[in-house]
């Protein structure tokens, strides 16, 4: 199984400044969210803020699921100033199968670390299978 739980705040940039370009950089994060096959993902405006949120349960790894982490690095590069954390568990990565993996986006890179507070799986969340 492939469970993910994520979110973005889409900003333009980390810098102090007023975000002169915001709406066309929206306008190509959104472009890139069209060309997804994952079809739940949308830009969502809340106090002046932008937000995409993340979500996927599927069986096994799949294409949407490598869409939706590529994805997750196109905002990075797409507009720098965005972060956001992605929280993943695949039982079938033979390192990881044990341990939710943390995405992070910050000032437009992506890196990974293991999750210490949900981690190990078994038996933080579920019991040891007899």
């Amino acid at each position: 199984m492939v469970e993910i739980h994520g979110w973005i705040t889409i900003r333009e940039t980390y810098e102090a400044t007023d975000e002169e370009h915001f709406e066309m950089i929206l306008k190509q994060v959104n472009d890139e969210l069209e060309k997804l096959n994952y079809c739940n993902l949308n830009i969502k405006r809340i106090n002046g803020e932008c937000f995409i949120e993340l979500l996927s349960c599927t069986n096994h790894m799949s294409l949407d699921v490598m869409e939706l982490l590529s994805f997750f690095e196109i905002v990075g590069k797409v507009a720098k100033g965005s972060y956001g954390l992605l929280y993943m568990y695949n039982n079938e990565d033979e390192d990881n199968y044990n341990s939710f993996m943390v995405y992070r986006l910050a000032r437009g890179k992506v890196k990974i670390y293991q999750d210490d507070l949900l981690s190990p799986v078994v038996p933080t969340i579920e019991d040891i299978d007899d």
